[in-house]
């Protein structure tokens, strides 16, 4: 178990190296997910796979307890959501997080196995919620396992997340009472996460401070929070951190914040999904999406998808590229060099030619959506710049992707 633990921080590491900065700067408010998502009950906490393939969220539409769910994006569209048996336990399964490597599953439950306190009453036991960690092998979960180390209580721990570098930050309420919250940090040492520490800088200063999510290409984090400017009981924000510093937290505005609770930003490269319950939704809370595009620095995108083989665009490629092309025409000055990436199979001729296939694809669809066909350039990079230097289920997904450069007149 240990020696699995412990590839989170080497593998993390291969894929923070192609971070780069950048400014989360919204353009549309995010939309409900529908009722092929969503239910009469609380849908929260969305968790999605690197690629943008697959969400896991937690949800207590199947009874009185939270359970984590998946739904796939096929040919457009997300499938209804499935219930994930092997991870679900008889009481609460919650606030799951998906590493950025796809490899690993963190997040609270209080079923059976979890730590005691006694209560008031003699032989009163009461159960904590403790946080507990899956491996995808395969494509199939292993069966959940507790964190090792010192993270876990007699007290609530929840709303686990993980760094590329193996850092781990989680939430601590204390039992009985949920106005108090602590959030933690704690580091990797031999494949145990020891050393809980309450986070400093502008953290633990007053406020509920919950659902810390990395965003290592923006150098910081996203995280919801009661503080004093927020619109609602609880909005989200953004903290940079560059260098061991923490800058002061910003409120992500009223695109995406709205007088109820807002809470869990997560993102799959310029696709970002939040948990709400605002007015409109079907449920209490719902799920919500958008695209979100900046225009300072290049991005990459694994929402682009292509036949087997071949450089035609497959159809649950056009919603990425429609929000790219209405991005694009609101911002005429951008020109963007298009490049394609394949993974590490087949050889160096053949992926050439095929990436430069794909990224002229790209091209001519933004062009038949109205866009100047001389805003952009193409170029094929075949497999000389990977992600990850491995090929296999996980690796060649996190390869396979379309590169926008922005082209900046000299």
């Amino acid at each position: 178990m240990l020696s699995r633990i412990l590839t989170i921080t080497s593998m993390m590491c291969l894929l923070a190296s192609t971070a780069h900065s950048g400014k989360f700067t919204v353009s549309e408010t995010p939309k409900n997910m529908g009722k092929q998502v969503n239910s009469a009950a609380n849908d929260f906490a969305p968790a999605v796979s690197p690629d943008g393939s697959y969400m896991i969220f937690n949800s207590n539409r199947n009874g009185k307890f939270q359970d984590l769910f998946i739904s796939y994006f096929r040919d457009g569209s997300w499938s209804a959501p499935e219930p994930l048996d092997i991870l679900n336990s008889p009481f609460n399964d919650e606030t799951p997080f998906i590493s950025s490597d796809g490899r690993f599953l963190v997040f609270a439950s209080d079923r059976d196995g979890s730590m005691e306190l006694r209560g008031s009453e003699p032989g009163q036991v009461m159960v904590s919620f403790d946080i507990y960690w899956s491996e995808n092998l395969n494509g199939r979960w292993t069966p959940p396992e507790p964190m090792p180390g010192q993270v876990n209580t007699a007290h609530h721990e929840r709303t686990p997340s993980i760094t590329p570098d193996g850092r781990l930050y989680f939430t601590r309420w204390l039992f009985g009472d949920s106005s108090r919250t602590v959030l933690l940090e704690a580091e990797n040492v031999d494949g145990n996460f020891v050393n809980p520490r309450p986070m400093a800088g502008p953290f633990n200063t007053g406020y509920r401070d919950v659902g810390l999510i990395p965003a290592r290409d923006l150098k910081g984090f996203f995280f919801a929070s009661n503080r004093a400017d927020s619109r609602g009981m609880f909005d989200l924000y953004f903290v940079s951190f560059e260098n061991g510093t923490y800058g002061e937290p910003v409120n992500l505005g009223d695109k995406i914040n709205s007088t109820a609770n807002e809470m869990y930003l997560t993102r799959a490269d310029q696709r970002y999904f939040i948990s709400s319950n605002r007015d409109g939704g079907i449920g209490l809370f719902d799920l919500y999406s958008a695209f979100v595009f900046a225009k300072e620095a290049n991005f990459e995108t694994r929402a682009i998808h292509f036949d087997y083989d071949r450089a035609d665009i497959k159809k649950e490629s056009h919603p990425y590229l429609d929000a790219l092309a209405a991005f694009l025409k609101e911002n005429g000055d951008i020109r963007l060099e298009i490049v394609g990436h394949t993974d590490l199979h087949g050889t160096d001729e053949y992926n050439n030619k095929l990436s430069l296939e794909r990224a002229e694809s790209v091209k001519k669809y933004l062009a038949e959506k109205g866009l100047d066909a001389e805003r952009f350039k193409t170029a094929g990079a075949g497999k000389t710049q990977p992600v990850v230097r491995q090929t296999g289920k996980g690796f060649d997904e996190l390869n396979r992707r379309t590169e926008f450069r922005i082209i900046k007149d000299k």
